[in-house]
């Protein structure tokens, strides 16, 4: 069955919460080895990371993609990437067998604050304005579609009171294209009614080739070359201020 409404499929790190301070610490912490050092507080180990790191990882967060991109944040030729053609070629540089062993670390560290220190851990994560209205409109009818895992995710979600808002999340994603022509033919809902908010450019201009309405968040990662390369393409772009407009279209046929 065709079902008539609007659906949000909506990227979570950059456009409905910032948690730059969270992903910085879990980079720090992934390549400390297999583990987090569970003896030290989250607090104190954030209090820890080097602020060039922390500035290296705001340089680099904004060409990243998922989390096996923030490992070149430990580059010391990171502090002076300026496209994305450098940041890629950086992150092929590295071994794979290195990529991996920091991906595990990062998300044990991850794991370790959201289920040992879980207050320290969500007071990291703050929604960016009108995100809450945002959802709460497009309640059950929302995907969340991240290169977060799910766990965490729900858990930010929850702490908000929003997990009922969210039907479904597709956590640890790469292939955000696949993703919302998935929830197109599952949901039953014509992919021209799926609106996709990202902040990562090449996302928004894949998305948008699948027919969904397609929009860049100005509010998230973003760089003056991404700038440019949206004006030249034509790329919608959505401010904060346009949040508020975002009404969904009235729904005649509930996605069971």
């Amino acid at each position: 069955m065709t079902r008539t409404g609007d659906v949000l499929a909506i990227d979570f790190d950059g456009v409905v919460a910032d948690a730059l301070q969270e992903c910085a610490l879990v980079t720090w912490l992934g390549a400390r080895g297999p583990g987090p050092d569970t003896s030290v507080p989250g607090a104190e180990q954030l209090r820890g990371v080097p602020g060039e790191f922390v500035e290296r990882f705001r340089r680099i967060r904004d060409y990243s993609r998922l989390l096996d991109h923030f490992v070149v944040a430990h580059l010391p030729e990171a502090a002076t990437v300026d496209s994305q053609a450098g940041f890629d070629a950086l992150f092929r540089g590295l071994e794979p067998e290195y990529v991996r062993a920091f991906a595990e670390g990062a998300t044990a560290a991850r794991e370790w604050l959201r289920t040992s220190e879980p207050d320290f851990w969500l007071d990291l994560h703050t929604l960016y304005p009108g995100m809450e209205d945002l959802l709460r409109r497009y309640s059950g009818r929302t995907v969340v579609v991240t290169a977060k895992d799910e766990g965490s995710v729900r858990a930010i979600l929850a702490r908000h009171g929003l997990e009922h808002t969210v039907r479904e999340v597709f956590g640890e994603c790469g292939r955000k294209a696949e993703a919302v022509l998935d929830v197109s033919a599952r949901w039953g809902v014509p992919v021209e009614n799926i609106t996709f908010i990202d902040d990562n450019l090449t996302n928004v201009r894949g998305v948008a080739e699948t027919g969904a309405r397609a929009r860049w968040a100005l509010w998230g990662y973003a760089t003056p070359e991404h700038r440019a390369e949206a004006e030249r393409f034509a790329v919608p772009a959505l401010d904060l201020t346009d949040v508020p407009r975002l009404a969904p279209a009235a729904v005649q046929e509930p996605i069971p």
